[in-house]
């Protein structure tokens, strides 16, 4: 029989062998723990190494000064075409309005679209611009009547330089506009024009809607405006295709659609002033244009008090006067009425 081996006897055959491959693989580990070097190659770390990075993207700068938007080969397949159509197209504002060169830039002057200056005009104007050479159109003079014209000297108030231009011109500045050679500021304008049947004569409603055409043109789409015409009733103009609005945005197109309301417009019946001033004023403008041919019915000095006190918005109103012969007074309530809110009145006598 064959004897089996103990326990004892077995440990001690594999014991040495043990003990020599536990202490060839430790010192193995120690040689390879110390030759370790850090992350960056070639640069001796202390014990453990530099701290790892996280893994990212990394944007290069390869010194172009262009951008390039050259798609990659392989995206051509993924992407989707994009027709022109299908994009909504964004419009860069830049600091200065860019003004069509189908609009005029000037608004044509009085003389020049009655022909040859057949009228005169005298001017309420402020003091302070009484000593400036005033003219209507090429050498119309303004401000003093001529001796031909018989009217009486025009009074002048300090008022400083109401209806006049940028460092008293006649001209009107960026942000300005000019009704009838009287040019005005704001954000904020409003026309009241007469539309009764009288304007019918000596071509005072064509003239009057010429101006007025031409003083729209000159306003930038940061400013608003407002028609109103009037006999014996006050009538808005309401834009086509446009809701209907207390002040409209001058952008080219509303322009564009008010000339056509404009050249709508047919004088008839009589005259009433009042309401439309009134209704001018509740739309809290900046400059208020009147215009009429007459100044019958006149307001009374309750009424002038009421239409100032409707001003709560302080707007300026420049009148302006239609009329043939000689003033019968020379404080009429329309002068009064330009006045007492810092504006200014002017007469113009049209010759039949």
């Amino acid at each position: 029989m064959s004897s089996v081996p103990s326990k004892k006897s077995v440990l001690r055959a594999i014991l040495p062998s043990g003990l020599i491959s536990v202490c060839v693989h430790a010192t193995i580990l120690i040689v390879a723990g110390m030759s370790l070097r850090g992350c960056d190659q070639g640069v001796a770390v202390p014990p453990g190494g530099q701290p790892f990075r996280e893994v990212g993207l990394a944007v290069i700068n390869d010194g172009a000064t262009e951008e390039t938007n050259t798609p990659l080969a392989d995206s051509q397949s993924d992407a989707e075409t994009v027709q022109p159509s299908d994009v909504e197209t964004e419009t860069t504002e830049t600091a200065e309005p860019v003004v069509p060169t189908d609009v005029p830039a000037d608004v044509p002057s009085v003389a020049e679209l009655l022909g040859q200056q057949p009228f005169e005009s005298q001017v309420t104007a402020p003091a302070a611009m009484s000593d400036l050479p005033q003219t209507i159109g090429p050498g119309t003079p303004i401000g003093i009547p001529s001796a031909s014209s018989g009217g009486l000297p025009p009074r002048e108030s300090a008022i400083g330089k109401s209806g006049y231009g940028a460092s008293g011109s006649p001209t009107p500045g960026p942000g300005e506009t000019s009704f009838m050679d009287i040019v005005g500021d704001g954000q904020r304008f409003v026309y009241v024009i007469d539309a009764s049947s009288s304007m019918n004569n000596d071509q005072r409603m064509d003239l009057a809607k010429s101006q007025l055409k031409g003083s729209l043109r000159l306003l930038q789409p940061n400013q608003q405006f407002q028609v109103l015409f009037y006999n014996e009733s006050s009538t808005r103009i309401k834009l086509r295709r446009r809701a209907a609005q207390d002040m409209y945005v001058a952008t080219k197109v509303n322009i564009q659609l008010a000339e056509d309301e404009i050249d709508r417009v047919v004088a008839r019946s009589g005259t009433k002033h009042k309401t439309p001033l009134l209704n001018a004023l509740l739309l809290e403008p900046d400059v208020v244009y009147f215009l009429t041919d007459g100044d019958k019915p006149s307001l009374s000095p309750s009424e002038l008090r009421m239409v100032k006190k409707t001003n709560r918005s302080r707007a300026r109103i420049h009148v302006v006067e239609f009329a043939t012969g000689l003033p019968e007074t020379r404080d009429s309530w329309l002068e009064q009425l330009a006045l007492q809110s810092g504006g200014v009145y002017r007469r113009i006598n049209l010759r039949r």
